[in-house]
């Protein structure tokens, strides 16, 4: 009997030392995967800081070009309204009363190829002055990741005139797209 608790012990340990080992060369694997992501996640941040920083130097140059940031592609406007799948009228200009006035803000990534790729966004909203730019407000959006098509309905309140800029940020601060509005009293 002795024997047979021997042949025992030593299958349990062989059995214990396999499952051991599976389980750190899975950890090893999915750590490896982690690592590879990171990496992807970091060239693509500067990838896009990259182009942020062309694009950010053409607007200087030119005020009268479309001022967008972030992914090649996307596109950030503004319509009045968003109704029964329809936009209604898309403008760069809106007209505002003494109460102050808001549109629906739009991203398109459909030309992209690509989806939005996370639960929450950024609104960030930017007054553009002789004096540079001063950040208004940022909004806070829930979306679904798998979204590339993308409305936010009354989104802010404007309450003055001038020219404003609207970014819309990931999570960790990158940014989608950039559009620029222009808000008159009436």
């Amino acid at each position: 009997m002795s024997k047979f608790n021997s042949l025992k012990f030593i299958i349990a340990l062989l059995v214990l030392f396999s499952v051991a080992f599976i389980c750190s060369s899975s950890k090893d694997d999915k750590k490896d995967d982690t690592k590879k992501e990171d990496t992807k996640k970091e060239d693509t941040k500067k990838e896009d800081t990259k182009k942020d920083d062309t694009k950010k130097d053409d607007t200087k140059k030119d005020d009268t070009k479309k001022d967008d940031v972030g992914m090649e592609g996307a596109k950030l406007y503004f319509v009045e309204e968003y109704k029964d799948g329809k936009e209604v009228g898309k403008s760069d200009v809106f007209t505002i009363g003494p109460n102050g006035g808001y549109m629906t803000c739009m991203i398109d990534l459909k030309s992209t190829g690509k989806k939005i790729g996370v639960g929450k966004l950024d609104l960030r909203i930017t007054k553009i002055t002789d004096d540079g730019e001063k950040i208004i407000d940022t909004k806070p959006f829930d979306v679904q990741p798998d979204w590339d098509y993308i409305f936010f309905d009354q989104f802010y309140t404007f309450k003055s005139d001038g020219k404003f800029k609207v970014t819309a940020l990931k999570p960790d601060g990158t940014p989608v797209a950039t559009g620029s509005v222009t808000i008159k009293y009436r």
